[in-house]
């Protein structure tokens, strides 16, 4: 197929999912806010979330990869972020990123989580090397549902997957010790995410590095293919549109991906402070890149989001970003009293 015609067939599939705020809606293209901190410093994971609520960023999911695994990091973490949503009355969805098994103890401990995430990927044997199966992720998809904090829906799993995942882990052969093309092997990683219904699944397609896509052509191609069979197999498939620093991409090539992404349907992009993930040392998308697809493809927040927006004089009635200024936002306080 041609990139034409994945994004044409992908367009032309409605998936939609819901918790606090509905993702996957026609003409809408939502956000994950990534306020990642290398100590994960409170104080700096707040100015980082202003930053991106202040341009209309985080109705997807507000998600923090932790620096450390632990679960006082992230019970901490959780909190912190539940404290925003209530204190400000947001409708959105927090999840720290830690392992699935950290988050389901800190469920059962009455910890306020509201996604539970997990790296997946096509094979078992991969899957394995990030300590899971399908028992446990059915497990901890049962524990968060039992909490029942959504408002609207009640998916409550965020899934991330990656082309050359099982590559990675030497877990991509198939019969007779044949390997398997990665592409192929993430399409599969989508029929292990699709029995959850979760909330929100991602490709993060050029983090693994240029041992797998080489270049910002190839990540363009892999990001369009991935969403494609995200979509055809029935899942809110969104995209982390990145690169890290030794592969031959620049953030030309993630704008145009981003753009093509926009014309396909996809549900939701991930966005950073100035495009650069100083915790995970790679490239993605800026709050300032989620304005300009919405702006530029005439595409709007999810409806919840855009309504709270709206009501804090963030955004007119056509769903679009404000000029406001920090000093003066009602927002002003998140960042200053920590």
């Amino acid at each position: 197929m041609t990139s034409s015609d994945l994004i044409l067939v992908a367009s032309a599939a409605t998936v939609t999912a819901a918790f606090r705020t509905t993702v996957g809606l026609p003409g809408r293209i939502s956000t994950r806010l990534q306020p990642n901190h290398p100590t994960d410093d409170p104080r700096g994971i707040a100015a980082a979330t202003l930053d991106g609520l202040l341009m209309g960023c985080g109705d997807a999911v507000i998600g923090i990869n932790p620096a450390t695994d632990s679960p006082h990091a992230t019970s901490e973490l959780l909190h912190l972020l539940d404290d925003i949503r209530q204190r400000f009355e947001i409708p959105m969805q927090s999840c720290v990123l830690s392992h699935v098994t950290t988050t389901m103890a800190l469920i059962e401990k009455g910890g306020p989580v509201d996604l539970v995430f997990q790296s997946i990927a096509g094979t078992e044997g991969a899957n394995r090397s990030f300590g899971i199966d399908i028992a446990t992720l059915r497990e901890a998809n049962d524990a968060a549902r039992s909490l029942r904090r959504g408002t609207v829906g009640d998916n409550v799993m965020y899934l991330e997957t990656g082309q050359g995942s099982a590559l990675s882990s030497n877990a991509h052969l198939g019969t007779g010790g044949k390997p398997v093309d990665q592409q192929t092997l993430e399409a599969r990683a989508y029929a292990v995410a699709r029995v959850l219904e979760p909330l929100l699944v991602n490709t993060v397609v050029g983090f693994i590095g240029p041992e797998y896509l080489y270049d910002g052509k190839q990540i363009i191609r892999a990001g369009l293919e991935d969403h494609f069979c995200g979509m055809l197999l029935g899942l809110p498939m969104g995209v982390d549109v990145c690169y890290t620093n030794h592969a031959e991409a620049d953030q030309d090539d993630m704008d145009t991906l981003l753009t093509l992404l926009g014309v396909a349907g996809a549900a939701f992009v991930i966005a950073v402070p100035g495009a650069d993930d100083i915790m995970l040392g790679y490239q993605s998308l800026s709050f300032h890149d989620a304005l300009y697809v919405r702006q530029a493809l005439a595409l709007r927040p999810a409806p919840e989001f855009e309504a709270w927006l709206a009501g804090l004089g963030m955004a007119d009635a056509d769903g679009r970003i404000l000029p406001v200024d920090p000093a003066t936002s009602p927002l002003r306080s998140l960042a200053a009293d920590r």
